[in-house]
């Protein structure tokens, strides 16, 4: 991955998602030409590259655009001064134009509505066309790969009055664009034009014409049946209802949140919200998807990460995404893969390339933590849920990925979890959530020399075995539960010794070849935290160096210090600030009591928050110093939505509120809770524990903050401290 922002900047789109279609448009509706990100995705593949709205060949004035709902958005837009046929002239903003995006799973469709309204107190006659283009190009060549071997793209072609745009794959897959009207579009020569529809609206003072775009996506092998147009909502009425009760189903099965704070309650529900959004189903399965526009699709770390975080508020996600990964476990050693027997997968990919098997992600398993962090998801659902269901249909594949996480230790002389592996240049290929090729670097700058044992890899070691430990107990094998826990024990009495940096007072990034540390100062250092293989005094320490302006930069911590050679606050993993890092630093900062940095965290992530669009927090931010008055500084590089940054400030929320249930006891206990900032109240409904759910209120006090039962179904055992 490229750590200098890429020539692609899609900072403030609209953004929708309806299970594999998402729709990427800038603010006004239009998909810009050449600009990759925007555009009209399916598994893999950009169907539309190109869309423009023109009123008598004039781009349209916007006033309005909102994408909050996740599967809509609206826009309201008006008209600059327009000429148009004999002479006559439509004044400025004498239209009113009224536009709804809408994208339905069912279908896969995405309909535009177009209602234009006249003001003037003349008939107006308003040439409209509608533009359309696509080469029907794979995420991998948008995002910069090569070309690799490609199919025969068709020539646009009416159907009556439909546009038909097709590719027939190098996979032998047929891909269809469908593109249909509710009003025929103005006879040739005009529609002649590929790609150009022409309308023309006659409209008397103050009266209405609405004109629906339905753009179907279709996938299948060719030679299979032929696309069909039926099935989308035919009517602005169906339409609505459609759009209403996809809305209505989203938040199925997850808590809800209330509170008075509108900039907490605005970002909490738009990150529910978005987590919901990036559920994809496909055929039996059901997961979390990494983010989008680039990464719909099954990951390892960063899909088992967000469903981690948001335990509290919708158990199953893990549970989904768990199950989707086994399927994928590896079986055989493979060096272009990376895949390993055992191994969880990094990334799957489902279009052409990926199909050609010309680019490795088929599935690619180059991560080395992807495997630690689904042990970790499986221990954790069963836990909160006091249900063996999950570990009994996974159990082969959590003993296959013990017996993986046993190789990989047997590997290092002194038991750590490494990764290796460079690239034609002698670049590192980082297996670790620094996946960039520079993010993992000596404090000097230069590369250190791999095996490579990171930090808080280690930290996920020993979780997975404690965790999974704990949950073999429940299912009466303790003699493997007495050997992880007594692994768990020798790695954290090395970890603890070689890890430290006494000079820095803080945990090394890691180690490389012959157990030298890499002694950068980064975020890694109070990731570990979160893992619970720290002690007491080590927490203190770390939390102490981490809160130093050269690592707080006011809107969290950021992943290098400004004071190592490379920082560079706007680089993938060089200084900018990750939400979903700061999330679990939070979470661990509150295991070892460091309440005042988890707060004043929080806080900032939160402000953070607010300074995006909808509340938004994107993949990362510039990790520039705070100033009063600043917003937080946007990068081009960052993708803008991200599972592990939608779920970070939830999880902030979660473990601030000190909730950690016990689902076998049918249990909630909540530990010293603390509201953010500027919340004086906060109440959280359904929480399900275990087969139960459970409400509850959160009050801030001048001494602290206390919590009360609001609701409780099958007497759940609330222990307050």
């Amino acid at each position: 991955m490229a750590d200098r922002p890429l020539s692609i900047d899609i900072r403030h789109p609209l953004m929708l998602k309806a299970n594999d279609l998402v729709l990427l448009t800038r603010e006004d509706g239009e998909i810009p030409q050449l600009i990759p990100g925007f555009g009209l995705f399916y598994r893999d593949t950009c169907y539309l590259a190109f869309y423009a709205l023109r009123l008598h060949g004039t781009a349209p004035l916007l006033l309005m655009s909102s994408d909050g709902e996740g599967i809509a958005a609206q826009m309201n837009l008006t008209n600059s001064h327009l000429s148009t046929a004999k002479g006559r002239v439509i004044a400025d903003h004498k239209l009113s134009l009224r536009r709804t995006f809408l994208v339905l799973a069912d279908g896969p469709v995405f309909i535009d509505t177009i209602s234009v309204r006249n003001f003037s107190t003349d008939n107006v006659t308003l040439p409209l066309s509608l533009e359309f283009a696509t080469t029907f190009e794979s995420m991998f060549v948008l995002r910069g790969s090569p070309v690799g071997k490609r199919g025969q793209l068709q020539i646009p072609r009416w159907d009556g009055t439909a546009l038909r745009f097709a590719y027939h794959g190098a996979d032998d897959i047929l891909r269809t664009l469908l593109v249909e009207f509710s009003l025929t579009p103005v006879l040739a020569p005009k529609t002649t034009e590929q790609g150009i529809a022409h309308f023309q609206l006659d409209l008397a003072p103050m009266a209405t014409e609405e004109l629906m775009v339905t753009c179907r996506v279709d996938e299948r092998p060719v030679g299979s049946e032929t696309l069909l147009s039926a099935g989308a909502p035919r009517s602005v009425s169906a339409m609505r209802a459609a759009q209403a009760t996809a809305s209505a189903a989203l938040l199925d099965g997850y808590a809800g949140i209330e509170t008075a704070n509108q900039g907490l309650g605005e970002v909490l529900a738009r990150s529910l919200t978005d987590i919901a959004l990036l559920e994809v189903r496909r055929g039996e399965s059901r997961f979390t998807t990494a983010g989008m526009p680039w990464f719909v699709g099954l990951f390892g770390r960063d899909s088992l990460l967000p469903t981690i975080q948001c335990l509290a508020y919708n158990p199953s996600l893990g549970a989904r995404t768990a199950k989707a990964l086994a399927l994928w476990q590896g079986t055989r050693d493979h060096p272009f893969t990376r895949e390993e027997p055992g191994k969880i997968l990094h990334e799957l990919r489902v279009g052409e390339l990926a199909h050609l098997h010309e680019v490795s992600q088929t599935p690619s398993y180059a991560s080395v933590d992807a495997t630690l962090l689904f042990l970790i998801a499986v221990a954790k659902h069963v836990r909160w849920t006091g249900d063996l269901q999950i570990f009994t249909a996974l159990r082969s594949n959590v003993d296959r990925a013990l017996s993986w996480l046993d190789r990989k230790t047997a590997e290092n002389a002194a038991g750590y979890v490494t990764y290796d592996g460079l690239a034609d240049c002698g670049q590192p290929v980082n297996q670790s959530w620094r996946d960039s090729g520079t993010g993992v670097l000596r404090s000097d700058g230069s590369y250190p020399r791999p095996p490579l044992a990171l930090v808080e890899v280690q930290g996920y070691a020993y979780q997975a075995r404690l965790l999974i430990a704990a949950v073999l107990r429940r299912a009466g094998d303790d003699g493997r539960a007495d050997a992880l826990e007594f692994a768990a024990a020798k790695l954290q009495e090395r970890f603890l010794r070689e890890f430290w940096m006494d000079g820095e007072g803080c945990y090394c990034l890691g180690l490389e070849q012959d157990g030298r540390q890499i002694t950068s100062v980064t975020s890694n250092a109070a990731q570990v935290l979160w893992t619970g293989i720290a002690t007491a005094d080590h927490a203190r320490k770390t939390t102490e160096r981490v809160m130093r302006p050269d690592m707080f930069s006011g809107w969290g911590i950021r992943t290098l210090s400004a004071d190592h050679a490379a920082f560079d606050p706007l680089a993938y993993q060089q200084g900018s600030v990750w939400p979903f890092d700061n999330a679990l630093i939070v979470s661990g900062l509150r295991r070892y009591g460091e309440d005042a940095a988890a707060l004043r965290i929080t806080a900032a992530t939160l402000d953070a928050a607010r300074g995006f669009r909808n509340g938004r927090l994107p993949e990362f931010i510039a990790g520039v110093q705070r100033l009063p008055g600043d917003a937080p500084t946007h990068t081009p590089r960052a993708d803008p939505l991200q599972a592990w940054s939608a779920a970070a400030m939830p999880f902030m929320v979660s473990e601030l509120l000190g909730l950690d249930a016990d689902g076998f006891a049918r249990r909630l206990h909540v530990r010293r809770p603390l509201l953010p900032d500027g919340v004086d109240t906060l109440v959280l409904h359904r929480v399900s524990i275990g087969d139960a759910t459970v409400s509850l209120r959160f009050t801030r006090h001048a001494d602290g903050s206390s919590a009360a039962v609001i609701a409780n179904e099958k007497g759940v055992e609330v222990i307050i401290d």
